[in-house]
C-alpha cells in the first residue's frame, strides 16, 4: 500500500481530512492501492502562506511548506496533500504555487479550500437549508462557520468536523464546488486514477 500524508493548518482537519480523502479514493475514484495517514502534520497558515505578502496574489510560504513535506516523508508517505484555507486569498495562485514547491522534494499536490473548510460542510446541505441560515451563496464571503452554526447547534471545529464530514455527498459537493472538484482531482492525479464525470 502506497501511503498519503495530508498537511492541514487547523485541529479540526486533523481527523476530517484523512477521514474525507480516504472516502474519495475509495468510494468515488475506487482506488485501493493507496492509504491516508491517519495523523495529517498539522501546521499554522503562516507557513503554509507566504502572510508578509500583502498583495492579494499571496504565494505559498515555500520554506514552511518544504518542512512540513520533510516531514511527511521521514513518516514513509509517497506523496503529500497540502490542505488550507483559502480566506481572503487566491487559490489560483497559492495552489500551483504550493503544488510546485511540494513536488520538488516529492510527489504530491495542494488545495484551497474556498472560503473555508466549513463551506464544504455546508454545501452539502440543501439549497433551501442554505436560505434559511441566510447564505444562499457561500462562497462569495467568510463566515462558513458561523453559518454553519445555525444548522449544527454549538458547532465547534474540533468536536463537529469529522461527523460533518462524514456525512459530505461527495458528488455533490463536487458538482457545486470547484475548491471541492480540484481535491477530487488532486487525489485523482497522485493516484493515477481515471477522474470521474463531474
Amino acid at each position: 500500500m502506497k501511503r498519503l500524508v495530508c498537511i492541514v493548518e487547523g485541529r479540526g482537519e486533523v481527523g476530517a481530512i484523512p477521514n474525507l480523502c480516504m472516502r474519495i479514493l475509495r468510494q468515488y475514484l475506487l482506488d485501493m492501492a493507496w492509504i491516508v495517514d491517519q495523523h495529517p502534520i498539522r501546521h499554522p497558515r503562516s507557513q503554509l502562506v507566504n502572510e508578509r505578502d500583502r498583495s492579494p496574489l499571496r504565494r505559498c510560504h515555500a520554506d514552511g511548506l518544504g518542512r512540513a513535506v520533510q516531514l511527511a516523508r521521514s513518516r514513509g508517505a509517497q506523496a503529500v496533500l497540502a490542505l488550507c484555507d483559502a480566506d481572503d486569498d487566491c487559490p489560483a495562485t497559492w495552489g500551483p504555487d504550493a503544488a510546485r514547491a511540494i513536488q520538488v522534494l516529492m510527489p504530491g499536490d495542494a488545495v484551497m479550500a474556498v472560503r473555508e473548510y466549513e463551506t464544504w460542510l455546508l454545501l452539502n446541505h440543501a439549497q433551501e437549508e442554505l436560505r434559511r441560515a441566510g447564505a444562499p451563496m457561500v462562497e462569495s464571503k467568510r463566515g462558513a462557520k458561523e453559518v454553519l452554526r445555525r444548522l449544527v447547534p454549538d458547532y465547534l471545529p474540533t468536536t463537529h468536523q469529522l461527523s460533518e464530514t462524514r456525512k459530505i455527498n461527495i458528488a455533490l459537493v463536487r458538482s457545486r464546488s470547484d475548491s471541492f472538484d480540484k481535491l477530487v482531482r488532486a487525489l485523482a492525479t497522485i493516484s493515477g486514477m481515471p477522474l470521474p464525470d463531474r
